[in-house]
Protein backbone atom coordinates (compact mmCIF):
# COMPACT_ATOMS: atom_id res chain seq x y z
CA UNK A 1 0.00 0.00 0.00
CA UNK A 2 2.85 2.35 0.84
CA UNK A 3 4.38 1.75 -2.61
CA UNK A 4 1.07 2.46 -4.35
CA UNK A 5 0.61 5.69 -2.38
CA UNK A 6 4.16 6.77 -3.20
CA UNK A 7 3.67 5.94 -6.89
CA UNK A 8 0.36 7.79 -7.00
CA UNK A 9 1.90 10.79 -5.22
CA UNK A 10 4.85 10.86 -7.65
CA UNK A 11 2.52 10.58 -10.62
CA UNK A 12 0.30 13.40 -9.36
CA UNK A 13 3.29 15.55 -8.48
CA UNK A 14 4.83 14.96 -11.90
CA UNK A 15 1.64 16.01 -13.68
CA UNK A 16 1.46 19.18 -11.60
CA UNK A 17 5.12 19.98 -12.15
CA UNK A 18 5.06 19.24 -15.87
CA UNK A 19 1.94 21.39 -16.22
CA UNK A 20 3.55 24.26 -14.32
CA UNK A 21 6.89 23.68 -15.98
CA UNK A 22 5.36 23.76 -19.47
CA UNK A 23 4.61 27.45 -18.98
CA UNK A 24 8.30 28.20 -18.66
CA UNK A 25 10.32 29.10 -21.74
CA UNK A 26 12.32 25.88 -21.77
CA UNK A 27 9.20 23.82 -22.37
CA UNK A 28 7.19 26.42 -24.23
CA UNK A 29 6.40 26.02 -27.89
CA UNK A 30 8.69 28.39 -29.78
CA UNK A 31 6.76 28.45 -33.02
CA UNK A 32 3.39 29.82 -31.98
CA UNK A 33 0.33 28.56 -33.81
CA UNK A 34 1.98 27.93 -37.18
CA UNK A 35 3.86 24.75 -36.25
CA UNK A 36 3.39 22.09 -38.94
CA UNK A 37 1.56 18.86 -38.04
CA UNK A 38 3.62 16.55 -35.85
CA UNK A 39 3.38 14.12 -32.95
CA UNK A 40 6.07 12.97 -30.53
CA UNK A 41 6.72 9.55 -29.00
CA UNK A 42 6.87 8.44 -25.39
CA UNK A 43 10.21 7.60 -23.78
CA UNK A 44 11.25 4.30 -22.19
CA UNK A 45 13.32 3.50 -19.11
CA UNK A 46 14.96 0.11 -19.40
CA UNK A 47 17.74 -1.97 -18.02
CA UNK A 48 20.42 -2.81 -20.60
CA UNK A 49 22.11 -6.16 -20.06
CA UNK A 50 24.77 -5.21 -22.63
CA UNK A 51 25.68 -2.00 -20.77
CA UNK A 52 24.85 -3.40 -17.33
CA UNK A 53 22.96 -0.21 -16.41
CA UNK A 54 19.61 1.58 -16.54
CA UNK A 55 19.03 3.66 -19.67
CA UNK A 56 16.45 6.09 -21.07
CA UNK A 57 15.46 5.73 -24.71
CA UNK A 58 14.06 8.68 -26.63
CA UNK A 59 12.25 7.91 -29.87
CA UNK A 60 12.05 10.37 -32.78
CA UNK A 61 8.70 12.00 -33.51
CA UNK A 62 6.06 9.64 -34.94
CA UNK A 63 4.88 12.08 -37.56
CA UNK A 64 6.20 15.39 -38.92
CA UNK A 65 5.03 17.41 -41.92
CA UNK A 66 6.51 20.31 -43.86
CA UNK A 67 4.99 23.77 -43.76
CA UNK A 68 1.80 23.99 -45.80
CA UNK A 69 3.37 26.35 -48.34
CA UNK A 70 6.43 24.13 -48.78
CA UNK A 71 6.52 21.03 -50.96
CA UNK A 72 9.63 19.63 -49.36
CA UNK A 73 11.54 20.39 -46.17
CA UNK A 74 14.09 18.86 -43.87
CA UNK A 75 13.45 18.60 -40.12
CA UNK A 76 16.09 17.86 -37.51
CA UNK A 77 15.30 16.29 -34.15
CA UNK A 78 17.25 16.55 -30.92
CA UNK A 79 16.10 15.04 -27.62
CA UNK A 80 17.14 16.81 -24.43
CA UNK A 81 17.00 14.75 -21.24
CA UNK A 82 15.73 16.40 -18.04
CA UNK A 83 15.95 14.94 -14.52
CA UNK A 84 13.74 15.67 -11.51
CA UNK A 85 15.76 16.96 -8.52
CA UNK A 86 12.88 16.90 -6.03
CA UNK A 87 11.87 20.48 -6.78
CA UNK A 88 12.05 20.91 -10.55
CA UNK A 89 13.23 19.29 -13.77
CA UNK A 90 16.66 20.44 -14.91
CA UNK A 91 18.68 19.67 -18.01
CA UNK A 92 20.69 16.47 -17.54
CA UNK A 93 22.05 15.81 -21.04
CA UNK A 94 21.86 17.52 -24.42
CA UNK A 95 23.57 16.59 -27.65
CA UNK A 96 25.76 19.26 -29.28
CA UNK A 97 24.15 18.62 -32.66
CA UNK A 98 20.83 17.07 -33.67
CA UNK A 99 21.39 13.33 -34.04
CA UNK A 100 18.61 12.81 -36.61
CA UNK A 101 16.92 14.39 -39.63
CA UNK A 102 13.99 13.57 -41.92
CA UNK A 103 12.86 14.78 -45.33
CA UNK A 104 9.20 15.74 -45.03
CA UNK A 105 6.34 16.69 -47.32
CA UNK A 106 3.10 18.53 -46.47
CA UNK A 107 1.46 15.17 -45.62
CA UNK A 108 4.38 13.69 -43.65
CA UNK A 109 7.62 11.83 -44.22
CA UNK A 110 9.11 11.71 -47.69
CA UNK A 111 8.86 8.45 -49.55
CA UNK A 112 11.42 6.13 -51.01
CA UNK A 113 14.69 4.64 -49.94
CA UNK A 114 15.63 7.43 -47.53
CA UNK A 115 12.28 8.01 -45.83
CA UNK A 116 11.95 8.31 -42.06
CA UNK A 117 14.45 9.50 -39.48
CA UNK A 118 18.13 9.21 -40.43
CA UNK A 119 21.31 9.51 -38.39
CA UNK A 120 22.98 12.83 -39.28
CA UNK A 121 26.47 11.28 -39.41
CA UNK A 122 25.92 7.78 -40.82
CA UNK A 123 22.71 8.26 -42.88
CA UNK A 124 21.40 5.01 -41.33
CA UNK A 125 17.79 4.77 -40.16
CA UNK A 126 17.47 5.80 -36.53
CA UNK A 127 15.00 4.17 -34.18
CA UNK A 128 15.98 5.74 -30.85
CA UNK A 129 18.60 7.69 -28.94
CA UNK A 130 19.91 6.07 -25.77
CA UNK A 131 20.93 8.08 -22.73
CA UNK A 132 23.40 6.20 -20.51
CA UNK A 133 25.35 6.71 -17.28
CA UNK A 134 22.27 7.99 -15.46
CA UNK A 135 21.71 8.53 -11.77
CA UNK A 136 18.58 7.06 -10.18
CA UNK A 137 15.65 9.40 -10.62
CA UNK A 138 12.72 10.56 -12.78
CA UNK A 139 13.38 11.64 -16.35
CA UNK A 140 11.50 13.40 -19.13
CA UNK A 141 12.59 14.33 -22.66
CA UNK A 142 12.10 17.60 -24.50
CA UNK A 143 11.89 16.95 -28.26
CA UNK A 144 13.44 19.83 -30.22
CA UNK A 145 12.42 19.92 -33.87
CA UNK A 146 13.80 22.45 -36.36
CA UNK A 147 12.35 23.02 -39.83
CA UNK A 148 15.26 23.92 -42.12
CA UNK A 149 13.19 25.90 -44.66
CA UNK A 150 12.64 28.78 -42.24
CA UNK A 151 14.59 27.84 -39.10
CA UNK A 152 11.40 27.38 -37.08
CA UNK A 153 12.13 25.64 -33.76
CA UNK A 154 9.52 23.76 -31.77
CA UNK A 155 9.99 22.12 -28.37
CA UNK A 156 7.60 19.53 -27.06
CA UNK A 157 7.69 17.44 -23.89
CA UNK A 158 7.46 13.67 -24.27
CA UNK A 159 3.97 12.47 -23.31
CA UNK A 160 5.37 10.52 -20.36
CA UNK A 161 8.13 10.43 -17.76
CA UNK A 162 9.87 7.43 -16.30
CA UNK A 163 11.90 6.35 -13.27
CA UNK A 164 15.14 4.41 -13.13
Amino acid sequence: MKRISRSFFLLLLSFIVISAFSVTPVLAHDAGDNTPDHSVNAIACEYSDNLNQDIVKAYPPKQVASKSDSDDDMVTWKPILYRWDGVRYYEWKEFDMPPAYAHVLPDGFGRGKHSGWRDVETEEKIRSITFTNLAKGSYVVINVMTWESDGQVHREVSPNWCDI
